[in-house]
């Protein structure tokens, strides 16, 4: 953190100095030729925007690629590729709970790294507009962004880390850049919520980018729900009331046609509450596909198979087979063949299950595909990109150019969070009718067989398992299991029963539930020290 706050404070410093030195030649004309204070720079609302709208991109970068993704390891919904696996020890660690999964892996300390830089900038964006004496409004707005994005940071690094420092520059020298009390860490992230409810407007004219009050309310209600237990402040009553509020507005509704969410020429939907812009051309790619899809089909078909990739994040077999086989696939689910990829033909080009390719075309012979295990069982599709496909026609034909729009939070997510609370307030019936006239009910096309239809007399116990199922269906590769998981306290307990590798390894327990902080961390950071590496790692 040490390290990183100098980063970000140079950073800062230059983005003051660009400021000062690049602003229209008025400003230039009515302020001293000397050097200009902290104060005096930032108490115009100019100069402070460029830092409150670079947080979105700041943000954005926090996601694309496997630093992205290598949170989503480890589930009972997404592992590695076996080649992955054999390929990278301490990477391997991620999935099998092991030694491996140690303060000194590379793959925590990106978690972490990539994150507190944004934290950062948005503390002073914070701190900034404190100074701002020019249009209240447009200030207030600029503040509700600012705090929307520090509270979603730093919601992410506590479900990760548990207690963690907490940046605000104007209790430097009280909180100082260690480790706070987690109590203290989520009134933070619930008041830097409660700000960007108070101030963010419903909708933005032409930057869908940005922050609303409707994912503000989302937010805070997640906040709400996911509070460890032992700060006093897990409330469902309250989330519940932010999940309402947002229901109420009659702004968002589920898309009639699941598939339709994940197209790429069709951004922002009326489902969408906060979404992170991408597209196929750098450096706003995200590169997903590229971590996502099929290594056999990279070496067969090359790199211009909208479904070829390296295999970083695969489903696991739970998350990718049917009730009957042992997964959580129904009969008749819509979202089960838009969210994964069980077909590996392309055009004419097919393969069969003992792993050969051939093309089908009379004069091209069979090749067979050598692979290790499972580089032709079931894929993750979300994430694929039509336009990277040689023969789309559509933009750059290679699946490093990855880059649909991501997004993060979404009504079904609102409604799924609002049918939860209802039923640990004791509303379990309620709570069933809005999983099966809205959730379920659009899954299978508009008509849901009677024998797909859950019991409305079912108890609280039964409904949080069926509802954790019924997440993973809904919002499978999205981000959320395993914030989903640690807050009900299915952690340990689901992805050592269906996590392909955690389950091989049998080397879970509890304290995994928290990352390790990365070694650098304690070495450089003079608020730290071995004290404050989480239990069960070595200090």
């Amino acid at each position: 953190m040490k390290k990183i706050y100098r980063y970000s404070a140079i950073y800062a410093l230059a983005l003051t100095f660009a400021l000062k030195t690049s602003s229209c030649s008025d400003f230039l004309q009515v302020e001293p030729t000397g050097s200009l204070t902290e104060e005096q720079v930032f108490e115009k609302i100019d100069n402070v925007e460029p830092l409150v709208l670079g947080l979105y991109k700041s943000y954005r970068g926090c996601k694309e690629g496997r630093n992205g993704l290598m949170p989503y390891l480890g589930t009972d919904e997404t592992q590695q590729g076996n080649y992955q696996l054999i390929s990278s020890g301490d990477q391997a660690g991620m999935d099998k709970y092991n030694g491996q999964l140690n303060p000194t892996s590379t793959q925590v300390s990106s978690i972490w790294n990539n994150r507190w830089p944004a934290v950062v900038s948005a503390a002073k964006a914070i701190y900034a507009l404190g100074m701002t004496t020019e249009e209240p409004e447009r200030a207030k707005q600029l503040m509700g962004e600012a705090c929307f994005i520090r509270g979603l940071l730093m919601f992410e690094l506590s479900m990760y880390w548990g207690e963690i420092p907490v940046i605000d520059m104007n209790r430097t020298d009280e909180l100082g850049l260690g480790r706070q009390p987690l109590k203290t860490v989520w009134e933070y992230i619930i008041n830097d919520f409660i700000t960007a409810t108070n101030n963010l407007p419903e909708s933005y004219n032409s930057e869908p980018q940005r922050a609303t009050v409707g994912a503000a309310w989302a937010m805070l209600g997640k906040a709400y729900m996911a509070a460890p237990e032992e700060t006093g402040l897990r409330d469902f009553a309250k989330a519940d009331e932010c999940f309402k509020t947002i229901i109420n507005m009659g702004r968002y509704e589920l898309l009639n046609n699941y598939a339709d969410l994940y197209r790429y020429d069709n951004p922002n939907t009326k489902e969408s509450l906060f979404e992170l812009q991408f597209n196929n051309v750098y450096p706003d790619c995200n590169y997903w596909e590229f971590d996502c899809g099929s290594r056999a089909c990279d070496s067969w078909f090359g790199q211009g198979c909208s479904f070829s990739g390296y295999d970083f994040l695969v489903p696991t077999p739970f998350a990718y087979k049917t009730v009957e086989e042992g997964g959580i696939w129904e009969d008749g689910d819509l979202r089960k063949e838009e969210a994964l990829r069980y077909d590996f033909t392309y055009y004419t080009n097919k393969y069969s299950e003992d792993g050969t390719f051939e093309y089908v075309t009379p004069d091209l012979s069979k090749t067979q595909w050598t692979g290790t295990t499972d580089e032709l069982e079931p894929h993750i599709k979300k994430y694929e990109d039509y336009r990277t496909d040689i023969l789309s026609g559509l933009g750059i034909n290679n699946m490093w150019n990855s880059g649909k729009n991501f997004s993060m939070i979404r009504y079904a997510d609102i409604l799924l969070l609002h049918a939860e609370c209802l039923n640990e307030l004791g509303q379990t019936s309620e709570a069933v009718q809005i999983v099966n006239n809205q959730i379920r009910t659009r899954a299978w096309g508009g008509n849901l067989p009677e024998d797909k239809k859950w019991n409305s007399g079912m108890s609280k116990d039964e409904f949080r398992d069926k509802v954790m199922d019924e997440r993973l269906r809904e919002l499978c590769f999205e981000g959320w299991r395993r914030i989903d998981l640690l807050r009900t306290n299915k952690f340990v307990e689901l992805i050592k029963e269906r996590n392909r590798w955690a389950k091989e390894s049998g080397t879970i327990q509890d304290f995994h539930k928290r990352y390790p902080i990365p070694d650098t961390e304690i070495k450089t950071n003079d608020a730290f020290g071995p004290e404050d590496q989480n239990p069960g790692y070595s200090k």
